[in-house]
């Protein structure tokens, strides 16, 4: 069951939100396809292929190698993403005509006719990456831009990261640095426009824009408002429809943005007939972002050997159905050996290795003290629960914790101070209908946990189920052939979908109800 969608065990100061494992999916594709090559990553809706020299538009599948000459267009509400063999990639809007120009080791190149494109580039010192569009040439090394084309050919070029150089049809050419903006028309390059100064004057418009992004306490219309706002600037972004385990309809959509260049926001959006349920993940890492994300995120889960270059110093998830809400707040968080910490349930004996796309097994003779092969996960010093306002679960350092080099907890035995309220109850250490392993039979992903204080009072629930886009439980006979692991098991788990009940003591019989695909874990690195 993914782990940013159902709340784990808080034991020691782990981490909440541990990420699922599997192999990378774009190094199949270019597996498959070999060196410099470019291929199509992802495809949501009507989006049509044509074949240099052919006059037949087809439908695109994932996977379809480009050639120079080739030509992409994507309908309304339809999106596609072209990826390179150096992991740069573009992702074309709906309503966007886009050919590819070149492809070779010393450059890439493609045009923009009409629609919008974002590109993230890698850094290359051999490689020169270009975007040409009716009006205006835009040539780049390791950034990050966005381009919008309207239908008489003007262009705006909007930078996200890097240096720009933009030149007209006649030639004359600018710098656009990072935060900048300039138009292109026929006539010629426009004034540059600082988005940044904008802000430092007080811009009351671009202020309120500032504002608008998912949080608790906001009603089905200020979060589609928001979310409509955010997703503008989305790294990643999915949605489908589909049926529910209880039969009802979802409309699933999921977006990943970059608040700040050290931060990543994940947002799930599910709409039924009767209902509205979100989820938010705001992570923040110990420094900036590179320009592909999912570096970053796949090392969320740990690290083999040496602490992660990348780790979450702080997390906020939010879950809510627009009346009650789930808060789970987390920091102080900072890389620990947790084989050869003195805490033996903190103990890896397996883990993943993106070096060779697969789980690897640790040599653990002594669980929790010394001389294990070394595995890091982050580790925070304090982490809150709560639901509607009420703490659940929650610790912050103790005398012993803060007395550590830097107030850094590396051995939860006298470093914390818990105020947990509820304990986690499993089977067989409670009984239907509270908590039950397995509810519907052996071999179905029905997962249960329920935690409550001594009186039964102050409870929480969690039913997770894997199902399929008609509603259908998984069987564990339906991934066995993978063995849970690698490519095989991650293109399995693209047919189906993780869904999580959440009930609790405060919501007065309500629940949170969230479905997700897991597409998006799988291209952001989430699901490495």
């Amino acid at each position: 069951m993914s782990a940013e969608f159902r709340r784990t065990e808080t034991r020691n100061s782990r981490t909440g939100t541990r990420a699922a494992i599997a192999a990378l999916f774009l190094a199949v594709v270019f597996r498959a396809v070999g060196a410099q090559a470019v291929a199509i990553s992802s495809a949501e809706g009507k989006v049509l292929f044509l074949k240099s020299g052919s006059y037949t538009w087809n439908q695109v599948s994932t996977g379809q190698v480009l050639a120079p000459g080739d030509q992409l267009k994507t309908g309304t509400g339809s999106r596609a993403t072209v990826t390179f063999d150096d992991a740069s990639r573009v992702d074309l809007s709906p309503g966007s005509s886009f050919t590819l120009k070149e492809a070779t080791p010393q450059a890439s190149g493609m045009e923009l006719k009409l629609g919008s494109l974002r590109a993230w580039i890698s850094k290359s010192l051999n490689r020169r990456f270009q975007v040409r569009t009716p009006t205006a040439v835009c040539s780049v090394r390791g950034t990050e831009f966005g381009v919008d084309v309207d239908g008489g050919g003007d262009t705006r070029v909007q930078m996200f990261g890097g240096l720009l150089a933009v030149s007209d049809k006649s030639g004359n050419e600018v710098l656009v640095k990072d935060r900048e903006s300039i138009e292109v028309t026929r006539e010629g390059l426009g004034r540059v426009t600082d988005g940044a100064s904008r802000e430092e004057r007080g811009d009351g418009e671009a202020r309120q824009v500032a504002k608008r992004e998912v949080d608790l306490r906001m009603s089905k219309e200020e979060v589609q408002a928001a979310a409509a706002e955010e997703s503008k600037l989305s790294e990643y972004q999915e949605g489908k429809a589909l049926i529910d385990v209880n039969g009802n309809r979802v409309r699933v959509e999921e977006y990943i943005v970059r608040p700040a260049a050290d931060q990543f926001k994940l947002v799930v959006l599910n709409e039924r007939d009767a209902r509205f349920d979100y989820f938010f993940y705001h992570g923040t890492f110990n420094q900036a972002l590179p320009t592909d994300m999912s570096v970053a995120l796949r090392q969320i889960s740990g690290c083999i050997g040496a602490a992660c270059n990348y780790f979450l110093t702080s997390y906020r998830t939010g879950r809510s159905n627009t009346q009650d809400n789930m808060l789970e707040v987390a920091g102080g968080g900072h890389p620990v050996d947790v084989n050869n910490n003195g805490v033996a349930g903190d103990a890896v004996t397996a883990a993943y290795d993106p070096a060779t796309a697969s789980f690897i097994a640790l040599n653990v003779p002594n669980p929790g003290g010394v001389g294990n092969d070394k595995f890091y996960q982050t580790l925070f010093n304090t982490y809150n629960l709560t639901f509607n306002g009420v703490s659940h679960q929650s610790w912050a350092p103790s005398a012993a914790g803060l007395a550590r080099p830097g107030g850094n907890i590396v051995n939860t035995a006298g470093d914390v101070t818990y105020t947990n309220v509820t304990t986690v109850q499993n089977a067989p250490g409670c009984a239907p209908p509270d908590c039950t392993y397995n509810e519907i039979g052996e071999g179905i992903f029905h997962d249960v946990v329920y935690s409550a204080d001594v009186t039964g009072l102050i409870w929480e629930k969690y039913d997770s189920y894997v199902i399929s886009d008609a509603g259908k439980i998984a069987k564990t006979s339906d991934f066995a052939a993978t063995g849970f692991s690698g490519q095989s098991f991650k293109q399995t788990l693209l047919g189906w979908n993780f869904q999580t009940i959440v009930t609790a003591s405060e919501f007065g019989g309500r629940k949170i109800d969230l479905v997700v695909e897991p597409k998006i874990f799988i291209q952001s690195g989430l699901i490495p």
